[in-house]
């Protein structure tokens, strides 16, 4: 019988230390640090009965048989369903799982919910049944100590700076024009539902953008992983030589996850030496928001 946790599953599954298995689902610091995720902050999460996170578990009388969780991402119109654990990788006992979590996301007004799972996990069909569809692919590839080219054109036409809150219309313009519209369809095509989107920080980040003449055209994040780090790059379509300045200032990153639609990166990376490790699949699926208020309201004719 599938339920959402209640405060005394949490405790009854510290106790036993469920759930069991592996993770079918990969968020980004499960994808970089490339070991399980510990269970002490999400089960302090399902104890408090966190607004920013929803459970839901298979149970077999008093065990746990199976479990799907989701957590909001940078605001409540997006979440993430990262934590996926089936009792004997049985892909099919998923189809309920992420029915009742999106359900369960989508009350506290969820539009868009995101699943990221390995290319060749059997998760991939089960998640199309319930209506997630591929939105793009993710390289991850990593590598120590690797040595950028240098730039034959002088980094001084542009000034790089940290972000402000004044550059965050720049920053939605950046991703408008260097994201195919197909996947700007699921991710967000307004601002706010971009801004909802952006994965919640994990540790603190380190973002850097590039302008030119006013205008972001590059932006640049660094997130570190205890002893590892991730980062992404983005830059303006018209400014292709952006990019090799982009790489240039992120030598300590090791780990990129790089989305299909970025080839010029993932094929620049393997250039300097970095080494492919896994390929994903991007997942979302649209929720219809449940109607809050159901009273007459007057308009204009």
């Amino acid at each position: 019988m599938i339920t959402a946790f209640r405060v005394s599953d949490a405790l009854r599954c510290m106790l036993v230390g469920a759930p069991g298995g592996a993770n079918q689902a990969a968020p980004t610091e499960s994808v970089v640090r490339c070991r399980p995720l510990r269970n002490s902050t999400f089960w302090k999460q399902s104890i408090a009965r966190d607004s920013h996170r929803v459970t839901v578990g298979d149970w077999k009388g008093l065990d746990l048989s199976s479990l799907a969780s989701a957590r909001m991402r940078s605001g409540g119109r997006a979440w993430e369903v990262d934590r996926l654990y089936l009792r004997n990788q049985e892909p099919e006992r998923a189809l309920d799982l992420l029915e009742q979590v999106v359900q369960c996301a989508g009350s506290r007004g969820a539009e868009r919910v995101f699943l990221r799972v390995s290319s060749d996990s059997p998760i991939v069909d089960a998640a199309r049944k319930v209506g997630f569809y591929a939105s793009y692919e993710e390289l991850h590839l990593t590598g120590q100590d690797w040595q950028a080219d240098s730039s034959d054109e002088p980094i001084s036409r542009y000034s790089v700076e940290s972000p402000t809150q004044a550059d965050f219309h720049g920053l939605f313009q950046l991703y408008c024009a260097s994201t195919p519209q197909q996947v700007r369809e699921g991710v967000g095509m307004t601002i706010d539902q971009w801004s909802d989107s952006q994965e919640p920080a994990q540790t603190p980040r380190i973002e850097t953008v590039l302008k030119l003449d006013g205008k972001i055209v590059g932006w640049r994040m660094f997130e570190p992983f205890g002893k590892t780090a991730a980062g992404s790059l983005q830059w303006h379509p018209n400014h292709p030589e952006v990019l090799s300045h982009l790489v240039q200032i992120s030598q300590q990153t090791q780990n990129w996850l790089i989305p299909s639609y970025q080839e010029n990166i993932a094929e620049l990376l393997t250039r300097l030496g970095l080494q492919e490790v896994g390929r994903y699949i991007m997942l979302i699926k649209t929720v219809a928001v449940p109607i809050r208020n159901r009273e007459l309201s007057y308009v204009e004719a």
